[in-house]
Order: structure tokens, then C-alpha cells, then sequence
């Protein structure tokens, strides 16, 4: 089995929401082992969380392997003690402000009513909103395409419905996963400038990393083992949710006025897609990209991103319970926008803390929320004791010297020990990615 090169999952992030930077590609495969990060990344640890119980057996129902899930009503989810971590309580530096009054209607026609950054179902309820008849799961999750004159459509998949060997080619088989690459071209031929943009992908998607490169190249899944080739013109925004809108409702808080970056014209985006499917029959893999586009004298600011990697740098041992952690002190002074944490099956927690103050606690590895920190955005308060996902809410600061803080608690139920690979039930990652202003942190 080839050892993919030592960046692994790499992302960048701007305009408040997440994009990525370029993919390893040599690790486009599922089952190809991903290099942990070397050790010029924040040191992490793998110890064994205090006062845990002994690790337990099963799966959780759906998924072949995957964990059980307490926000699963009727999961049979055992409870476990949080590992020790520092006090929740919020610095000053990361103090939320009051939240401001925002207008409720929405800024773009397929913008959501609900102030909230990734979405697992679409936030209508219209079962074909694109008239697809596909015939297979998820049709839901189609977007119309915004007018010609305000924006673009990108679209990866099949091109006809009717066509069977055009269907054949996005086709997941059932029990399949699978990480690979693919390519979709954009269909402008000038530069754009867009502060809005909207993803929505089928169910069994669980990660997707862009990039932008130059040329129109054949589009659709590359053989396996390949990666894109061709003049990279940076990043595109990316995601772990079946959907993703930056800013939520498209309405940017009053800080975040002015950010935006510039879509290339007469380039495509090579995708990094991590794709599943646990049903007993043939799936599509289909993602739609909405940008909505501006005048590129409306963008006043740029963001940085956020990327803190806690491995896990040595195998998991079967049957154990392990906590990953990472650091990484901030070099200046900015704020963050937002957090997602990455991982897969066997980690029960992903949380974040800046300096003593817990930010950011995600129970649910399969979807992962993403959260803003901005001054229009109610966050659900963190409750570790419940066991449910939650980020504080305002306006989060930083300043040279503050330390953020990753851990991952991991559950390894499994016969086999979990490494550091792009596989839901038979490996494991622990990764913190965002957005920032003012200072990127990694």
C-alpha cells in the first residue's frame, strides 16, 4: 500500500466559510495510508482520557462500523466521561458580543430562512426542486442555477438522467467507499468576483477539498491512484455537510462586510471526494456549486485560514480509548470566523479551546457542523454533559500569544488498530480547519 505524501488533508479558508487549498495527489484512494504530519506541526499527544470507562463493542445501526451517536435518539449510545480539558469558561480576549438584529429574508432565492453555516437536509421542503426524476436518492438536494447575470452554477455529474452510460460513470455501488478525484469545469470564460456561495451535495458525501486550476480538462472521476494535473490557481471553497452556505442566509455580519475572493474564468475545480454508500443499492455522486457574483470593488477584505492537525500520528491500538491533542499559539492579532473539526467514525468528541474557554464541541463525526463567530449568529451554547454540538456565539478575538487548543476523543471499538487515512469505520483523523482574519493559525 503506497504512503501518500505528508500533507494529507490540507484546507485553507476565506470569506467566513471554508475553502481549501490543493489535495495530496498521491492519496487520491481510499485505503492508500496518509502520512501523519511531520514533526514540524503542533506536537500532539495520544493519551488515554481520564476516567473512562472501557471501551465498548458494536456498531451503531446504518453504518458498518461507525459509532454509536447520542444524537441518535434510540442509538444505545454508552455514555463517556469527557476526557480532562481545560475550564469552559470563556476568556476576555473570546467574550461574545451581543448579537445583532438581522432581517430574517434571506439575500439570495436559495439561501436558508435559519442563520446556520452546513445543513445535513436541504432547508426546504420541495423532494425534486430541479425537476431531476433521477430515479435515485437525493434529488432534494439539487439547486436551481442562479440567473445568468448574477452568478453561475457548477455542476458535477451526470449531464443526462436518461443516459445510462452517462449515469454509469458518477455510480457508487452499494457498501462502496471511496476517496478519489474528480474535475468539473467552470462555465465562464472571465474572471468573477463572489462573496456568496452555496454547496449541496447527495447523501454518502463526507468530504469534499477544492482547488481551482487552469484549462477546461475532460470532466468527471479520474482513474484511480490519479490526482489533477494543470496550473493550480489556488483555492475553492470546500465541505464536510451535504450542504454549506457562506455567509449563512448570505447576509455577511457587519465585520465581515467587504470579504470576498475571485473565481477564475476558463478554469475548472479538481475535487478531493470522500464518498460513501450504505444501502443496499447504486447511489450518484452529484455535487452543485451556486456562486453569486459582485463587483470586485465591493471586496475590502481577506481572510485567512485555520488548520491545526492532531493525527493521530502513531496508530490507535484496537480496543482502546485514546484523547488526540494539538496546540498552536496565535502569531498576531485578528478573530476567527469560523470552526469545523474533521474526523471519522470512531471519534466520539472533537472540541476546541481558546486559552481556558471552550469554543467549539462537536459530537457528531458524520456531520460535523460547521459554526460562525460573527455578531448576527446564535450559536447553540456548548453542553458537554449533554452531549450535543455547540460553539459560543459573538464576535471571537484573538491576539498574539492566545493558544488554541484541538482534542479528539477516539473510541476505538475495532479489531484493528485506526491510523491516519481517508476512511470512515477503519481509520481515524483529528483536524481543526476555519477561517480567520487578520492571522492565520496552524
Amino acid at each position: 500500500m503506497r504512503t501518500a505524501t505528508a500533507c494529507g488533508l490540507r484546507l485553507g479558508a476565506a470569506l467566513g466559510f471554508l475553502t481549501c487549498a490543493s489535495a495530496c495527489a498521491d492519496a487520491a484512494m481510499s485505503g492508500e495510508a496518509i502520512a501523519p504530519p511531520s514533526s514540524a506541526a503542533p506536537a500532539a499527544t495520544a493519551t488515554a482520557p481520564a476516567a473512562s470507562p472501557a471501551p465498548t463493542t458494536g456498531a451503531a445501526v446504518g453504518r458498518p462500523g461507525a459509532q454509536p451517536s447520542a444524537a441518535a435518539a434510540g442509538s444505545g449510545a454508552v455514555a463517556v466521561a469527557p476526557a480532562t480539558a481545560p475550564s469552559p469558561a470563556v476568556t476576555p480576549s473570546a467574550a461574545p458580543q451581543p448579537a445583532a438584529a438581522v432581517d430574517s429574508k434571506p439575500l439570495y432565492p436559495d439561501a436558508c430562512a435559519e442563520r446556520r453555516g452546513s445543513w445535513s437536509r436541504p432547508c426546504t421542503q420541495n423532494p425534486d426542486p430541479c425537476n431531476l426524476k433521477s430515479g435515485y436518492p437525493g434529488d432534494e438536494y439539487c439547486l436551481l442555477p442562479p440567473p445568468k447575470d448574477k452568478g453561475v452554477q457548477i455542476h458535477f455529474g451526470p449531464k443526462s438522467y436518461t443516459d445510462m452510460a452517462e449515469v454509469a460513470k458518477y455510480l457508487i455501488k452499494p457498501g462502496e467507499e471511496f476517496n478519489s478525484y474528480g474535475v468539473v469545469n467552470v462555465p465562464t470564460t472571465e474572471d468573477h468576483w463572489f462573496a456568496y456561495v452555496k454547496i449541496s451535495m447527495r447523501p454518502g458525501s463526507h468530504h469534499l477539498i477544492n482547488q481551482v486550476i487552469a484549462g477546461h480538462p475532460t470532466e468527471g472521476f479520474l482513474a484511480r491512484g490519479a490526482g489533477c494535473e494543470g496550473q493550480s490557481l489556488g483555492s475553492f471553497i470546500g465541505t464536510q455537510n451535504l450542504i454549506l452556505e457562506s455567509p449563512p442566509q448570505g447576509i455577511p455580519a457587519p465585520e465581515n462586510q467587504g470579504l470576498g475572493r475571485k473565481l477564475p474564468g476558463n478554469a475548472s475545480i479538481c475535487q478531493n471526494y470522500h464518498r460513501y454508500n450504505t444501502t443496499e443499492a447504486p447511489a450518484l455522486s452529484e455535487i452543485w456549486y451556486n456562486v453569486w457574483f459582485i463587483e470586485e470593488k465591493e471586496i475590502t477584505q481577506k481572510a485567512s485560514g485555520v488548520m491545526i492537525n492532531a493525527g493521530p500520528r502513531t496508530p490507535v491500538p484496537a480496543h482502546t480509548m485514546q484523547s488526540l491533542t494539538a496546540s498552536s499559539m496565535v502569531s498576531g492579532d485578528g478573530r476567527i470566523i469560523s470552526l469545523f473539526g474533521h474526523r471519522h467514525s470512531h471519534t466520539e468528541r472533537f472540541a476546541v479551546w481558546l486559552n481556558e474557554g471552550l469554543i467549539y464541541d462537536s459530537w457528531d463525526w458524520e456531520e460535523s457542523r460547521l459554526f460562525n463567530y460573527d455578531s448576527i449568529t446564535q450559536n447553540p451554547a456548548p453542553a458537554p454533559e449533554k452531549r450535543t454540538d455547540g460553539a459560543i456565539s459573538g464576535v471571537v478575538k484573538v491576539k498574539k500569544g492566545d493558544t488554541i487548543k484541538i482534542q479528539c476523543d477516539v473510541n476505538n471499538t475495532s479489531d484493528q488498530p485506526l491510523r491516519f487515512a481517508n476512511e470512515l469505520n477503519t481509520a481515524e483523523m483529528c483536524i481543526l480547519f476555519g477561517a480567520s482574519v487578520g492571522v492565520g493559525i496552524n
